[in-house]
This record gives structure tokens, C-alpha cells and sequence, in this order.
């Protein structure tokens, strides 16, 4: 499967290439993250990472492949409303960046945001 435009994996962080493709990301907002569990080496996916913030609701998959096309699948179902969080959160930034002083009186649109 193949992901809508405009999102696309990548890596946690651009200065480390190497590593496994684990993040969904729509102009620049993670939307799905996976990691491997370090007690038994379970991936594990976090769906709607953008919304919930890290440590929010997650799902076990059974291997990386799996869990990858479990993620696919999972944006493509909910890809309008994807694109309508990434919309809030681009406006919410521009708004910040416009005037940084009025952060405080700009509601975020996600709580663990602010």
C-alpha cells in the first residue's frame, strides 16, 4: 500500500539517514510514530501522535513490516480528517510565529501543545 499525497515515512531525526523509516508525516507533522520495545523488541505503532502528543494511545504490531502497512492503511481511512488536523496546526504555527508575544493568548489547537 502506498501512502496519500503528502505524507510520507521518514526517520525520527534527519541527522540519523540510516535508521528505519518510523514516522508518518504531513508538512512536516508526525501523524503516526513507531518504536521497538527494548524489554522484547515489540514495535509498537502510536496512531494520531499529532492530536495525543508522545505517550498517547498505542497499538502493538507484529513485526515492523506489519505494523508499517498497518499505519498505511490507517491514514489512508482517515486522511481527510489527517488533513484537516495538519490545516489547524499549520495555521496555529503561523499564528505563533506571526507574534510570538501573543502565544500565551493563542489556543493551541491540541492541548498538549501549549
Amino acid at each position: 500500500m502506498t501512502l496519500p499525497p503528502d505524507f510520507q515515512w521518514t526517520t525520527r531525526s534527519a541527522s540519523r539517514p540510516g535508521e528505519l523509516p518510523t514516522v508518518i508525516v504531513c508538512e512536516g507533522v508526525w501523524v503516526v510514530a513507531m518504536f521497538q520495545r527494548v524489554d522484547d523488541g515489540c514495535w509498537v505503532a502510536t496512531l494520531d501522535r499529532h492530536r495525543n502528543g508522545p505517550g498517547g494511545p498505542s497499538r502493538r504490531c507484529s513485526s515492523y513490516e506489519q505494523g508499517r502497512a498497518g499505519a498505511e492503511m490507517w491514514v489512508a481511512r482517515h486522511v481527510a480528517r489527517l488533513r484537516d488536523d495538519v490545516d489547524q496546526i499549520r495555521r496555529y504555527r503561523e499564528a505563533v510565529q506571526a507574534n510570538r508575544l501573543a502565544k500565551a493568548n493563542i489556543e493551541p489547537p491540541f492541548g498538549w501543545m501549549g
